[in-house]
């Protein structure tokens, strides 16, 4: 399902719930443990106003003696080309980048932080720098999209854990601010 509305994801307690919900089916209890410091009333305004903005769904529901329990998972985050060239869509855009990727950070950090020790056979954190085409950065992202896509669909099974890969590739801003002065230069 596209993301359209960048108001609504583009908060920082919201965009940890979208997170903590993407590909995972929780409760507002289970939601709670994974994050402690939302007070349970502010989870269940802010899963409400999502699941309204459809950015949210309800995964299934439970009834416990009488009582409905809803599992709530994030629905799939792609943004239409459209949605960004609206009037401030761009800036939205930006802001949804920033705050995204602050949010994954900040899950990596808290399960550093957690495991007390620094678990390199389990996280991935790395930078590449290289010099591509658009064409050659094309077939590398493309590359990497399909290796992805194809462990998307695998089944949970013993041993396996449920992971996150966050990419992010552009251009140097650095690099180009060099290549804009040696232009200017010559």
């Amino acid at each position: 399902m596209p993301l359209k509305n960048f108001a609504v994801i583009n908060h920082p307690a919201r965009m940890r719930i979208f997170q903590a919900l993407n590909g995972v089916a929780l409760s507002i209890n289970q939601l709670a443990q994974v994050l402690p410091d939302i007070p349970k009333p502010s989870l269940y305004r802010h899963v409400h106003k999502m699941l309204e903005a459809g950015v949210l769904q309800i995964a299934r529901i439970r009834h416990v003696q009488g009582i409905e329990e809803r599992f709530y998972i994030a629905a799939d985050g792609l943004i239409e080309p459209e949605e960004v060239h609206k009037p401030g869509g761009l800036e939205q855009f930006a802001d949804h980048v920033l705050v995204y990727g602050s949010s994954a950070a900040q899950d990596l950090a808290r399960y550093i932080v957690d495991r007390n020790e620094p678990d390199l056979n389990n996280i991935l954190v790395r930078d590449y720098t290289f010099y591509a085409s658009d064409h050659e950065f094309a077939q590398v992202r493309q590359a990497i999209y399909d290796l992805l896509s194809a462990l998307k669909d695998t089944p949970p099974a013993e041993g396996r854990v449920k992971r996150r890969i966050f990419l992010m590739g552009h251009p140097l801003l650095s690099a180009l601010m060099t290549e804009d002065l040696d232009t200017k230069a010559e």
